[in-house]
């Protein structure tokens, strides 16, 4: 027999060490460190690279004028603990060998991109930034900075983005009070300050009509051109809107993991009692991304029909109409999913795991879905959708007399009902399930919850969403 047309099966541990430990993510670090770089010892700089690399939030924040940018940012930075860089900050704390570069009374605007593109480079490179992570606000203000910064390898993992009508801009503009002391920033209206400090505010001359829709105007002609750099890692927030709503909208933004482009293969485990259609949902997913099915019905069928040494062992069971014990179903599911299909492809699991200890033996052997569903259906529902399902034996096409029944007479003659869709039985069925639900749910506490009594296609999309969208960092889909 030709041995390179066996069976071939790969062991499960090696994807998910890959993906527990984001391994696709690590490389892809560390090439493009490599690119941007180019050191002449890539191994030393690498070494040294995995020592410092870590998973710290780097963020940009940009919008108009007045739109309260800097106060934003602030508020992040006490929430997530990072390091706020501020283009003033890094024009009076410039190194040496940079200073003498700079202009006499430099600012946003007499500075190149590519010198402001070399301090922000040493300023990022510094302990504190590379563990806390950091927060830009104020720059880039054009795609000329924002084109520098990416090619000194300065590339946020999120891009907020404020945006506002510009006339709201202006009003909020004519409230703003500065501190010449302590350089802090009021608003007469949202932010007031205390009595003693109100003395000595004063109005900042960029704040007045005239300049903020020169301002505006400026902002407006060169945003469209960073957002295009940050499109892939952007996101536009309603800026007119109180500061505490803004700064939840922008912290749930920050805080999600970013899509990754790794080649991750989906597991899922698709759970539900009897009439919940798991099986239709799991044969719309598998036709849509050509992901395998692993029914266990149909495993142990197909183990009992080829004679195998394991179907012989079930042979009994099954004629009894009992469950088959779980160290036999185990052995069938693994080598099951070991397989190569299973392996490149990814598999959707139905009618197991059915208790806790099933599923942490199917976890204590390499097989932890990535992605759980419970489809959750009234009993009254399933016995209605069970009892009254009918087949034709001639042409195997399923009917229901209520939502779905026969176009002829002719067919209707020869339906037939399978014995297993008894109300009884059904209920019983349907019994089982709950028996072991609060412990699979307590096990599978991250796992989606999906009403099944609603249109089949909304299930299908509802568990497709699941699947799709990333899990955020507090594990929820």
């Amino acid at each position: 027999m030709d041995q390179s047309k066996r069976p071939v099966t790969i062991s499960p541990e090696f994807l998910l060490y890959a993906e527990k430990h984001s391994l696709f993510e690590l490389f892809q670090r560390c090439i493009s460190s490599l690119l941007v770089e180019r050191p002449s010892d890539p191994i030393t700089y690498l070494v040294d690279l995995l020592k410092k690399d870590t998973d710290a939030p780097k963020i940009v924040i940009i919008g108009p004028p007045s739109s309260g940018r800097k106060t934003l940012a602030k508020l992040l930075c006490k929430k997530l603990n990072t390091i706020l860089i501020q283009p003033e900050d890094l024009l009076s704390e410039a190194p040496s060998k940079l200073k003498d570069k700079l202009p006499r009374d430099p600012s946003l605007e007499n500075v190149s991109a590519t010198l402001w593109a070399q301090l922000y480079d040493e300023r990022l490179r510094d302990f504190d930034c590379i563990r806390r992570g950091w927060v830009i606000v104020g720059f880039p203000t054009t795609r000329e900075q924002t084109l520098a910064l990416q090619a000194k390898g300065v590339c946020p993992k999120h891009v907020v983005c404020l945006e506002a009508p510009d006339n709201v801009m202006v009003e909020r503009a004519a409230g703003k009070r500065v501190d010449p002391r302590t350089k802090e920033i009021y608003h007469i209206t949202w932010n007031a300050p205390s009595r003693d400090v109100e003395e000595r505010l004063v109005f900042p001359e960029e704040s007045s009509e005239k300049a903020m829709h020169m301002r505006l105007k400026d902002y407006r002609r060169n945003i469209d051109g960073i957002k295009d750099c940050f499109k892939s890692v952007s996101r536009t927030i309603n800026a007119d809107q109180p500061m505490n709503d803004l700064l939840s909208q922008a912290y749930s933004f920050v805080s999600k993991k970013a899509r990754s482009v790794a080649p991750r293969t989906p597991r899922v485990a698709i759970l539900g009692p009897t009439g919940s259609g798991r099986k239709s949902v799991a044969a719309q997913i598998s036709r849509k991304y050509d992901i395998p099915i692993v029914s266990i019905p149909t495993l142990i069928k197909q183990q009992v029909v080829n004679k195998t040494a394991v179907g012989n062992a079930m042979k009994p069971y099954v004629e009894r109409q009992t469950f088959v014990p779980d160290s036999l179903l185990l052995q069938i599911i693994r080598e099951r999913l070991s397989q190569l299909d299973c392996v490149t492809k990814g598999w959707i699991l139905i009618g197991f795991p059915r208790t806790r200890e099933q599923a942490e033996s199917l976890a204590r052997s390499g097989f932890q879905p990535t992605r759980v569903f419970f489809l959750d259906i009234p009993i009254d529902i399933a016995i209605e959708r069970l009892t009254n399902r009918q087949l034709d034996p001639i042409t195997g096409e399923r009917y229901h007399s209520q939502d779905n029944p026969p176009s002829t007479q002719q067919t209707k003659s020869r339906l037939i009902k399978h014995h297993q869709d008894d109300e009884e039985i059904v209920r019983k069925r349907y019994q089982a399930y709950t028996i072991y639900f609060d412990e699979l749910q307590e096990l599978y506490s991250d796992a989606l919850h999906i009403s099944a009594d609603q249109d089949p296609y909304t299930v299908f999309e509802a568990v497709e969403a699941g699947i799709v969208n990333p899990v955020s960092k507090d594990g929820n889909y």
